[in-house]
């Protein structure tokens, strides 16, 4: 006698909605090998990176002989950059561009000057208009200058009137030529001068610097370059038997010179971020004379200062260098190394 089957029959399995695909079981396994593969070569670069730190907190001398001199070779251009910000910070803070100075005759009658002073402010093209006496500006000549004894000798006042004309919109240089020719044919005005023509002298020494700091730093990122590859190079020679080994046991040129990879990055660091604070004590050492001398003469101008962006911006460009170099310096070394 034949016993029933007792397993009950199997649903049959819901075909898939239309404009739908079913789900490849390939697929899923697919991204996790990807997944895995991606975490496993983060966390080799983790080690690596830590290692090779490692290796260089194990001769802290020569390591930081090797940082300081790149530093030295990053702070220099760093502080021409300095100069030039500050050289335009004291160019825009000349109020300038827009200013024309007429010097009155010392004869001119009050009555011509407040006519003059009237004119000028009826002017279309003038927004505003600063008077100041001769006896205003020997006032102010022996406040500034220290020499009040030696101004009480004179025997008459030495400095003319003057009339500070601000034109308006910020006009260019033919504009301002213009008025002050147009200034310069009233009867109570002896001479006009245009004050752009100091801004535009500040402005030329500053593009000059900005050049002269460009052509530095490509000179002296050659030098960390070399720097990096020659210390590197040294690294390599003395890791030549573990490289042996790791190319014995299947290890692949770029699994080899990951570790000094990773070095001539953290030199590179390293070398930007004292190069910083470098240049920021020196900024620091000069900062009490430069506003004294700011001072005397009556500005605010101060030198420029090194921020946070200035900082990421020299450990980011620092420690693109130090890989940099190591990668020149390692990638035929390392090639050269076979079992």
């Amino acid at each position: 006698m034949q016993r029933a089957d007792r397993t009950p029959p199997r649903a049959p399995r819901p075909a898939p909605a239309s404009g739908t695909r079913a789900p490849q079981p390939g697929a899923s396994a697919r991204r996790l090998r990807l997944r895995d593969r991606f975490a496993a070569g983060a966390r080799d670069h983790r080690e690596t990176a830590a290692r090779s730190l490692l290796r260089l907190a194990t001769a802290p001398v020569q390591s930081l002989m090797t940082v300081l001199v790149i530093a030295i070779a990053l702070a220099l251009p760093t502080a021409l950059y300095l100069v030039v910000a500050s050289l335009q910070q004291l160019a825009g803070g000349l109020d300038a561009g827009n200013r024309l100075t007429l010097y009155l005759r010392q004869d001119a009658d009050p009555k011509a000057i407040d006519g003059l002073l009237a004119q000028l402010r009826e002017h279309a093209g003038v927004s505003a208009v600063q008077f100041i006496s001769a006896e205003q500006g020997l006032a102010e000549f022996k406040a500034s200058s220290g020499f009040g004894d030696a101004l009480d000798l004179l025997d008459r006042n030495p400095l003319p009137p003057v009339a500070v004309v601000t034109a308006r919109d910020q006009p260019g240089a033919a504009a301002l030529t213009a008025l002050a020719d147009e200034f310069a044919k009233l009867p109570p005005v002896d001479e006009v001068q245009v004050d752009t023509q100091w801004v535009a002298r500040v402005n030329a020494i500053a593009a000059i610097g900005r050049q002269a700091a460009l052509a530095l730093a490509a000179v002296l990122a050659l030098g960390v370059l070399l720097i990096v590859g020659n210390t590197i190079r040294l690294a390599i020679e003395n890791c030549r038997e573990e490289i042996l080994v790791v190319k014995l046991v299947g290890g692949t040129d770029a699994f080899a010179r990951r570790p000094f990879l990773y070095m001539g990055f953290w030199y590179g660091l390293g070398g930007g971020i004292l190069s910083w604070i470098m240049v920021a004590a020196g900024r620091w050492w000069l900062h009490y004379p430069v506003d004294r001398l700011a001072a005397l003469y009556q500005s605010q101008w101060s030198l420029a200062r090194l921020g946070l962006v200035e900082l990421l911006v020299l450990a980011v460009a620092a420690g693109a260098l130090g890989t940099a170099g190591a990668r020149l310096a390692a990638g035929r070394q390392t090639r050269e190394i076979e079992p």
